[in-house]
């Protein structure tokens, strides 16, 4: 099944719950009204119901949500090789011809003038990595290439009126 057909098929279902739910709370409601003194106690106890299963759900699913991204198990290598980077408008210096593939590489990015963006796409156009470049910081990306090919960089931040044509490109060889 492809993406939008899970995504209908899971609205669906939400739509479905959502209005079971309505249903439910309108036929309970049905029928005399009660003193305010009967229901309050009942309305305090449901309310204390839900804010306990949902502070465990929102724990439970942070917890597996951490352990299931890769950014808890990224570190960086230590032999990796260095490629510093300096965004200029409109062009990046210092960008290599060549990386090596299979091997751990870091692009170090700074900027010299404005907020830049170093987006880096495969050969299918696919974004492999981002990071900012700003004045008077330097930010780290870390990228293992496992495919060869042309990759092409590209500015994510708009930078001025040819930020649209800011964009480089290096070889995984």
């Amino acid at each position: 099944m492809e993406i939008q057909g899970k995504i209908l098929l899971t609205y669906g279902a939400l739509v479905v719950l959502t209005l079971a739910v309505f249903v439910v709370v309108a036929a309970s409601s049905r029928g005399a009204p009660e003193p305010y003194a009967d229901v309050q106690p009942r309305g305090y106890r449901v309310r204390r119901v839900w804010f306990w299963s949902l502070l465990a759900v929102l724990v439970l699913a942070f917890g597996v949500w951490g352990r299931l991204t890769p950014y808890s198990k990224a570190e960086a290598a230590p032999d990796a090789i260095s490629f510093p980077i300096v965004a200029r408008q409109y062009a990046f210096e210092n960008m290599p011809e060549v990386v090596p593939y299979g091997v751990p590489v870091v692009f170090k990015l700074t900027s010299i003038d404005v907020n830049h963006g170093f987006a880096i796409y495969d050969t299918q156009d696919r974004i492999v990595g981002q990071v900012q470049a700003m004045p008077g910081y330097a930010n780290d990306l870390h990228v293992t290439f496992t495919e060869k090919g042309k990759y092409i960089v590209r500015c994510l931040e708009f930078c001025g009126i040819n930020h649209a044509f800011m964009q480089g490109s290096f070889e995984v060889k």
